[in-house]
């Protein structure tokens, strides 16, 4: 009845939407005046509808980064994961149609997402110690079963909430806002580095270093690791105690974008830069949402996949997949007035086969 309810609310009521990109006023992006997508003027498309924030068509697109500051595209990082500076990132919000991701047999290898049923742990998630002592192996066992890996590694996760943003959750790490940008989490080259990063002693922006110290999170060879099957798979969940309303996780389906629409955005962070792909809007693609998720689901979201058919550099000999990884992006989205603030944590996991 609560999934019902919430699908329900989620079609039809109507409310105010949200800040950009839940960063302070002075990192946010600049809007774009390009006009995208659905126009004002014209009728929205049939459906669930929702608005979401792409590049514009005049920032450059490109599948490789520069390695220079500023960069062309990206942001400074502080330690507690803010944008602190934000560079040639211009925003344009396009009106979509998201198709129930819920009615459809939405798997890691052919879509890069796929929606678990999961027992709910009652825990601090806002206790940094409890969640990397609790709950980041049973996101290893989550990804172990729907992955058939031989071996999960869980090293890092975020909280989202509006309410509390910027609430302490230990560690020197805070909870940030609800990401309202079109963005994969890596490229080939920052999962292959994030992949040797992890086989030496941890970064001061390293979750598991309070945890292991200067031990290395993986203990075998990088190039080992590197040449076999590996994957980056975030696990997603609502941690509040009602059905998500406000500001729902949408997947953008991996076959509907094409090389030209992706954007290179480098993130400069005090030991490292790391990379990702933002996105430019096109028309022919396809919005997945998972209407009312409860605490009892778990979303399982791929965000790199060595095998994937756009990986240059796969496992020699291995099977190749179609998805190597998903675009994703907070959506707003018609919600009653009253409708409670989405709170959800995503732990990052890495699996070898």
């Amino acid at each position: 009845q609560a999934l019902a309810r919430a699908a329900a609310l989620f079609r039809f009521t109507s409310g105010a939407g949200r800040s950009l990109m839940g960063a302070p006023p002075s990192a946010r992006p600049e809007a774009s005046e390009e006009p995208e997508g659905v126009r004002e003027d014209e009728e929205p498309p049939s459906g669930f509808i929702g608005t979401v924030n792409y590049q514009a068509a005049s920032v450059p697109t490109g599948l490789y980064a520069e390695y220079v500051y500023p960069p062309k595209v990206g942001v400074r990082r502080d330690r507690e994961g803010n944008d602190v500076e934000v560079f040639g990132v211009k925003l344009a919000p396009v009106q979509v149609r998201l198709t129930d991701g819920r009615s459809l047999p939405l798997n890691l290898d052919e879509h890069g997402v796929q929606l678990v049923r999961d027992e709910f742990r009652d825990l601090d998630y806002y206790d940094i110690d409890q969640v990397v002592s609790r709950y980041y192996p049973e996101c290893c066992r989550l990804v172990q079963q729907a992955t058939g890996a031989r071996r999960v590694l869980a090293f890092d996760h975020n909280l989202r909430s509006v309410s509390r943003r910027g609430q302490p959750m230990g560690g020197g790490f805070v909870t940030q806002g609800p990401l309202e940008l079109v963005h994969g989490d890596y490229t080939e080259e920052s999962a292959r580095n994030r992949v040797r990063q992890m086989t030496q002693p941890p970064g001061v922006n390293d979750t598991l270093r309070r945890v292991l110290g200067d031990a290395p999170p993986l203990d075998e060879p990088a190039e080992d690791l590197l040449g076999e099957r590996f994957m980056f798979v975030n696990v997603w969940r609502s941690i509040h105690p009602e059905p998500i309303e406000r500001s729902p996780l949408g997947v953008l389906s991996p076959h509907s974008v094409p090389l030209d629409d992706f954007v290179i955005h480098e993130i400069h962070y005090k030991d490292r830069i790391g990379e990702n792909y933002n996105a430019r809007y096109g028309d022919g693609h396809v919005w997945w949402v998972f209407p009312g998720m409860v605490r009892a689901e778990a979303l399982l979201l791929k965000c790199w996949d060595s095998a994937g058919e756009f990986a240059r550099q796969p496992p020699p000999g291995g099977r190749r997949v179609p998805a190597t990884f998903a675009f994703h992006s907070a959506l707003q989205t018609p919600v009653r007035a009253d409708a409670p603030d989405r709170e959800s944590i995503e732990v990052r996991t890495i699996a070898f086969f």
